[in-house]
């Protein structure tokens, strides 16, 4: 592929899936480097709404990278479970790290460009079509060819548009506000306490809110959010904003004074399609956790998916990717996806279920052990034999 528009691989979108993706072939394929080409819509550091949770999983996928993204972040000890009235609380040190997530994003891309990856910044994909061999590629800056072609341009893909792929249930609605906080005052803070409460549901959002503590440009402040997964589109929906802003209120938190932003968050669905020939779709564009929303590192997990899938292609020259599917789903990430999708759905079936607030009381008198193994169970927490 001589042609300067031609590239063996084009990756579109460059958060932590697209990137991780990029990190994970130039380790696998290091001959194929400079025939890569990672197109981003935005330039880093770009604004990114999301709650900024790092948990053991990304953890895990930074250090098989070998990378270190020192970035500011606050260190969560604790988490904390509610559900109405009943809390129970799993202290570990180090549970998750709550990130800004625009400059996680940038530290990450400067490692990419520190490999010999290209990126193309403020190009945005405009139209995809299957040609012989490959993909052809239009952006608002100019045409490309590639041979394999990796949508991680979000939920919203403009790669899934192209493929024409609808129809399929999986979209979900994210809320946020920043708020400004005094440490000395708020308790989360001083008891570095991820907070997940699940109380919404009672009022037919198929989801949870979070409380957690992070920096802004080195400032204290506290990310609150409520994610509706819509995981049974058959049961009545809340008004998500409405109920959100009466938590809100009940916090004390002033609308006035904060910025209310929203997001779609396509979630996993086993029966999705998650490639073409030519084409595979990863983390956002595939579908990510129906429970709790997590993207970062279910997205980097599956850039080390793809990049497998990539090499084998490469290896028996076939770039149908018909064994994507089950071999994603065979996988660590594709177990535990397939897991909080069970859970999400029998969790938000019924606005107070009953076996779930059973659960939850007895979660609040057991041992820590099994508190723990509730975390676990849940991905949130590495298995207990780790817990220190």
């Amino acid at each position: 592929m001589n042609d300067p528009d031609a590239y063996k691989i084009i990756i579109v979108g460059a958060g932590p899936t697209g990137l991780s993706t990029a990190l994970h072939l130039a380790r696998r394929l290091p001959s194929l480097t400079k025939e890569i080409l990672i197109l981003e819509a935005a330039e880093h550091p770009r604004p990114k709404l999301c709650g900024g949770g790092v948990t053991f999983h990304g953890e895990e996928q930074l250090h098989r990278l070998g990378l270190q993204i020192d970035v500011p972040a606050f260190t969560i000890n604790r988490l904390l479970f509610r559900l109405g009235g009943l809390d129970f609380t799993v202290p570990f040190p180090h549970a998750m790290r709550i990130i800004e997530r625009r400059l996680f994003d940038a530290a990450i891309a400067e490692a990419v460009t520190a490999v010999g990856l290209k990126v193309h910044s403020n190009e945005k994909l405009l139209d995809m079509q299957p040609v012989p061999g490959g993909m052809q590629l239009q952006t608002n800056r100019g045409h490309y060819r590639a041979q394999i072609v990796v949508g991680a341009d979000g939920a919203n893909s403009m790669v899934r548009r192209r493929l024409h792929i609808t129809g399929q249930p999986g979209v979900a609605r994210l809320l946020r506000v920043l708020t400004p906080i005094v440490p000395e005052e708020n308790e989360g803070w001083q008891a570095q306490t991820a907070v997940f409460d699940f109380s919404c549901i009672q009022h037919g959002i198929q989801g949870y809110s979070w409380d957690f503590p992070c920096l802004i440009e080195g400032k204290p402040f506290m990310n609150r959010g409520m994610f509706d997964s819509r995981v049974t589109p058959e049961q009545p929906r809340g008004n998500l904003k409405q109920v959100f802003f009466a938590q809100l209120a009940n916090q004390h938190v002033n609308l006035e004074h904060v910025q209310l932003e929203g997001h779609p968050v396509r979630w996993f669905h086993p029966q999705a399609t998650f490639a073409r020939p030519h084409v595979l779709l990863a983390g956002d564009a595939a579908g990510v956790d129906p429970l709790f929303a997590e993207g970062i590192s279910y997205g980097m997990e599956y850039g080390a998916i793809v990049a497998r899938q990539i090499e084998d292609a490469f290896a028996r020259n076939d770039f149908r990717f018909q064994n994507y599917k089950a071999m994603l789903q065979k996988d660590r990430l594709g177990r535990l996806l397939k897991r909080r999708a069970f859970i999400a759905r029998h969790l938000f079936s019924y606005h107070w279920p009953q076996m779930v607030a059973f659960i939850w009381r007895l979660a609040t008198v057991a041992p820590l052990k099994i508190q723990h193994a509730f975390g676990s169970f849940l991905g949130l927490l590495p298995p207990y034999r780790t817990a220190v």
